[in-house]
């Protein structure tokens, strides 16, 4: 095969030094016809088919094949044929018997020249976001579990923000929007998402869609516009799409141990800080184009947008509110009363008759009761035999202090001191926590058990009888307290021994 420097030669020598082709192929010992191929082109055209090569084995299926992958264009993308399911079926439905090599090769050539052809695009400095969810996997607490990141990306500056959520749910939607613009500085013209349930109640033809009612309010807050992909068409928002795999494949790989969210999404912050030290496709740093999309963006209100999720409901009888799944307690005194619930990523806020009543850590776990105990001790004051029993006091709520009142109160005076100590308790819906456990702390330790001594304690005052210790160092076997329980047979010795010496 003859190289460049070959056809260089025949060229030279005919178009300058006037030869004709006969005398260069005798020459230089070429055929004629390669001298005419050279002074055809002026650069070796490589080797070319003159005609298709035959396919024996795939001839019969061709027009099959076609016909699947003409098909394959209305499906959605991850359920279209691959050469290896063709060869499947082509073998399991039609009794082909070639290899699937050719197969693969055959639909190699007809998907030549079919992909989807883009626009390069530009967007202005404060001009648009993206936003996404996506999903990673990390270590909490020994035990690997899955956890949801909120992705949003200015397509300026590529300046990004992420942050793991517990749940993909509206309540999480809205607070990653507003740490988000927080984290920016500002609020960008228009925020670019997929058909996401937290935004879209119904999608229609063309452009047409039915928004949540409260993503509608984080727009009106905010004031920026959205703009919603074509169905399928995840692509269309190809920024935050990348900001997505490299959240789980650089800030999560490997696998982050931490001891909750909040430290995983402090590290998220760091990682999201870090990209603005890299550069674009021309050098320009993502920083110092942060800086110039920053003063264009819009500004952001006073107040942070509520970002929760809101629903009314009644307190039922056993004052007890259901909200995804759990139920949280209310106060006893609005049982049956209308309520709205303020479901946030962390909380939940339940008011009643325009004011708050109760405000809960938000329960993810698998325990169904999320109750406050102070919320249920009204009730004591008409129904005493419900101390044991009520779910609310299960499990010492209010610590060993209080248990060991309880006991001394009722090793004294039996029923009269469960009264006793119900009455205590009730220092708690009208005095601070902190403030009684402090004060039944201090009886506990003057071994003052009485509802008067916490009351003093409380205001502190001293006691209204100095306490006074007795003396057993000579009796060892009667000096331990324990659990306040002696043998009979010890206070038999005491009064025989009492006897002698009256005697």
């Amino acid at each position: 095969m003859l190289t460049v420097v070959d056809y260089e030669l025949i060229r030279r020598k005919f178009f300058l030094d006037g030869q004709s082709g006969r005398a260069i192929a005798k020459e230089l010992g070429h055929s004629r016809k390669t001298v005419s191929k050279a002074l055809a082109n002026a650069v070796p055209p490589g080797y070319r088919l003159s005609e298709p090569r035959v396919r024996p084995a795939i001839e019969g299926c061709r027009a099959m094949i076609d016909v699947w992958l003409e098909e394959d264009q209305s499906r959605p993308r991850k359920q279209r044929h691959t050469a290896q399911r063709i060869y499947e079926r082509l073998r399991g439905e039609h009794g082909y018997a070639g290899s699937a090599s050719s197969v693969r090769r055959y639909v190699a050539l007809q998907k030549v020249g079919q992909g989807e052809v883009f626009m390069p695009l530009y967007f202005a400095p404060g001009e648009e976001a993206q936003v996404d969810w996506g999903e990673a996997r990390v270590i909490h607490n020994g035990v690997e579990r899955k956890v949801q990141l909120f992705c949003m990306k200015l397509c300026h500056s590529h300046a990004v923000f992420v942050r793991a959520y517990e749940r993909a749910n509206l309540e999480s939607f809205l607070d990653g929007h507003v740490r988000a613009l927080a984290f920016f500085g500002g609020v960008p013209k228009r925020i670019a998402y997929d058909n996401l349930k937290s935004a879209v109640v119904y999608v229609g033809r063309g452009r047409e869609r039915r928004l949540n009612r409260r993503f509608l309010e984080l727009r009106s807050w905010y004031l920026f516009a959205s703009r919603f992909c074509n169905v399928a068409k995840g692509n269309e928002k190809g920024h935050v799409e990348n900001l997505v795999k490299r959240s789980q494949r650089t800030f999560l790989t490997p696998l982050p141990e931490i001891p909750d969210l909040d430290a995983l999404n402090a590290k998220l912050i760091q990682d999201c800080l870090a990209e603005l030290e890299r550069t674009d496709a021309q050098g320009e740093s993502y920083r110092a184009l942060w800086e110039v999309e920053k003063p264009l963006l819009l500004g952001l209100p006073a107040a942070a947008f509520p970002a929760c999720r809101e629903r009314s409901t009644i307190v039922d009888k056993e004052s007890l509110v259901q909200f995804d799944q759990h139920l949280y307690s209310v106060p006893v005194r609005w049982a049956h009363h209308p309520c709205v619930l303020k479901g946030f990523v962390d909380r939940v806020e339940i008011c009643c008759g325009h004011q708050g009543v109760a405000v809960h850590g938000r329960s993810y776990g698998p325990g169904r009761f999320v109750l406050e105990p102070r919320h249920y001790l009204p009730l004591l004051e008409r129904k005493p035999g419900c101390l044991d029993q009520a779910r609310p006091f299960q499990g010492n709520p209010w610590g060993e202090d209080f248990t060991l009142l309880r006991r001394e109160l009722e090793y004294r005076t039996g029923d009269e001191g469960t009264r006793q100590f119900i009455r205590v308790l009730l220092l708690l819906t009208k005095h601070p926590e902190e403030e009684v456990r402090q004060a039944v702390g201090i009886c506990v330790r003057r071994r003052a058990f009485s509802v008067e001594a916490v009351v003093a304690a409380m205001r502190s005052e001293p006691l209204s009888a100095p306490v006074r210790r007795l003396d057993l160092a000579h009796r060892p076997e009667l000096a331990g307290v324990g659990e306040g329980i002696r043998p009979a047979s010890l206070y038999d010795e005491l009064a025989q021994q009492g006897e002698e010496v009256a005697a």
